[in-house]
């Protein structure tokens, strides 16, 4: 409701101040009141009824036709009187339910809480005033402060409703930097009084740390601002170095637009099918004809048909992992994805595949029948030919060996080429014609191909007529996620094997080629965040400090005599493994 209230100013004069109020009634009075109406002792509260207003006085009485009343009513004509006031009504204009005429008649009557007295009396205002400061400076300063001089005092406290010395403190340290040096000198790390702590204070003693991003492909400059005490929160409880809640990437990754820098970055705002993108991968690559130019890691994404892993590796999971056709050679059972691969201690990645540890049991390198036991050298071209020669020429050459082997018949072994028995010319000429047939079968028929990639360069020399191309086996297949198998192989499966091709599908594969690792779906089944099964943030999967990133010192653009304390290959790749060996 609206209301127009009309204030006489001047003695017989018709000037007068008009204000609009609105609410559900119109209130007058001295204190916390529409209308102020300065000496009244309480408050009138006006209500618009038919044919007037209905009047309530609090803390007070008014007057009205010659009486003294608390609650009335007013009608257009009639003057209310109070605290040297007349009220009257006249009719408001449109838009207005009630219109009132206020005049001050008389000298206003002051009302006070309380008697004046100049006396003192005990408890005077100032007086509560510095026994309560001194009070709340005891309490909340002075008995705190003895914990400091005794501990064992400071533990009662803490233990109790009284204040403790947490009213000043900032909180625990972590226990990495509970050390000497840092957690008895506050300026180790705040240099400046009042300023937060700055990322140089941090890198005097981290300068190894590694970045996320690559300043190789993106400028130091892009990331300006951007301090190392944005993600790590010291002086938390619970004793909590690193944020863990999502908006810690989210409220960058959100909006990649505002990122310029950051090539290839996509929108996340959570782990769900729509919000989240498809997992990358970090294939392992060869650059050039069989990795002649070296190997590269390519960040490509899950989803593309045709894409393949290039290790040059010949090798078919649904062979191995039937029991009809291969069996563990102790026990007589199918192999499982344990036999062979093998976890490293940080529950992430796994041991190397290599030659002599997991496929020579089965896989023998032996070339002669009658001497089984001999096999050729792994990993070096040159000294496997050179190895056979050397075996064949002495073959030819020792008449006694001839002898001895003219009278043997060898068990016949499936996969095994015999070597010929006579030969016209020479020892030199028959040992080196007999090593270039079995080089012949080895690198064109069975043996090494079976498991390379050979290819014959058509030389005439026996040394450069084949090149084995290197294997290089992806050992880090998301280098820029974090997973433990620790945890999901406690998944309570009948079969460990089950457990493993539940994500990887293996005993489908028939082409070392096919890539199995599983993609989004596959960990949104159990992790996503609109499901609630087992929800993960951010930080469960990504971390932060890559191996492969650049140094905090170079993207914080620290000094150059503090970048030049590190060694000059500090935080680069590691080297490719060996052949045939796994890389990380």
């Amino acid at each position: 409701m609206y209301f127009l209230v009309r204030r006489q100013t001047g003695r017989g004069s018709g000037e007068a101040l008009e204000n609009e109020y609105q609410g559900s009634e119109l209130t007058l009075g001295s204190a916390d009141a529409m209308v102020l109406l300065p000496g009244l002792p309480g408050s009138l509260q006006l209500k618009p009824s038919k044919g007037g207003a209905q009047v309530v006085a609090k803390g007070m009485e008014f007057q009205l036709d010659d009486k003294n009343l608390r609650k009335a009513s007013l009608a257009p004509g009639q003057v209310l009187g109070v605290g040297g006031y007349e009220l009257s009504l006249f009719e408001a204009p449109s838009g207005f339910e009630l219109g009132l005429l206020v005049r001050r008649v008389g000298p206003v009557k002051a009302s006070f809480g309380g008697a004046m007295e100049l006396r003192p009396t005990l408890f005077t205002n100032r007086r509560l005033s510095w026994a309560l400061a001194l009070l709340v400076l005891a309490t909340c300063l002075i008995l705190p402060l003895v914990g400091v001089f005794k501990p064992e005092l400071a533990d009662t406290l803490r233990s109790s409703p009284l204040p403790d010395d947490g009213l000043w403190s900032s909180g625990p340290l972590v226990a990495a930097h509970d050390t000497s040096g840092v957690s008895e000198d506050c300026q180790a790390c705040h240099t400046t009084p009042f300023v937060m702590v700055q990322d140089a204070a941090c890198l005097d003693c981290h300068r190894g740390m590694t970045e996320h991003v690559d300043i190789a492909l993106h400028p130091a400059e892009a990331f300006a601002g951007e301090r190392c005490a944005s993600c790590h929160r010291e002086h938390n409880e619970p004793e909590r170095l690193v944020r863990l809640d999502n908006g810690l990437c989210v409220d960058c990754h959100a909006v990649p637009a505002d990122w310029p820098a950051a090539e290839g970055m996509e929108a996340v705002t959570a782990f769900t099918a729509s919000e989240h993108p498809e997992f990358r991968l970090g294939l392992l690559t060869p650059q050039g004809p069989g990795g002649a130019h070296g190997w590269e890691v390519e960040r490509v994404r899950l989803g593309d048909p045709d894409l393949q892993e290039r290790s040059n590796l010949k090798f078919t999971h649904a062979v191995h992992l039937d029991v009809d056709k291969v069996q563990d050679e102790s026990t007589g059972d199918a192999l499982v994805c344990a036999s062979c691969h093998t976890p490293k201690d940080d529950g992430e990645h796994f041991e190397p595949i290599a030659m002599d540890a997991h496929c020579r049991s089965c896989h023998g390198l032996s070339f002669d029948v009658f001497d089984p036991d001999l096999e050729l050298p792994h990993g070096d071209l040159r000294a496997a030919i050179t190895a056979m020669e050397a075996h064949f020429i002495r073959e030819f050459t020792d008449p006694q060996l001839r002898a001895e082997r003219a009278g043997q018949k060898p068990r016949r072994v499936p996969g095994k080429r015999y070597a010929a028995a006579s030969c016209e010319g020479t020892g030199l000429e028959c040992g080196r014609a007999e090593a270039l047939k079995e080089a012949q079968y080895q690198f064109e028929q069975t043996g090494c191909i079976t498991c390379h990639e050979v290819m014959d360069t058509g030389a005439s020399g026996i040394f450069d007529r084949w090149y084995v191309q290197p294997i290089r086996i992806t050992g880090d297949w998301y280098p820029k996620g974090v997973f433990d198998h620790t945890s999901h192989l406690s998944l309570a499966w009948d079969e460990s094997t089950e457990v493993c091709e539940a994500c990887h599908e293996a005993s489908q594969s028939d082409d070392a080629r096919d890539i199995l690792m599983p993609g989004a779906d596959n960990c949104l089944a159990c992790h996503a965040e609109d499901k609630g099964l087992t929800t993960v943030g951010c930080v469960g999967c990504h971390a932060f400090h890559q191996r492969d990133g650049s140094l905090s010192v170079q993207v914080r653009d620290m000094p150059a005599s503090h970048a030049g304390m590190m060694p000059p290959d500090h935080g680069q790749p590691a080297p490719p493994a060996p052949d045939g060996q796994q890389g990380e």
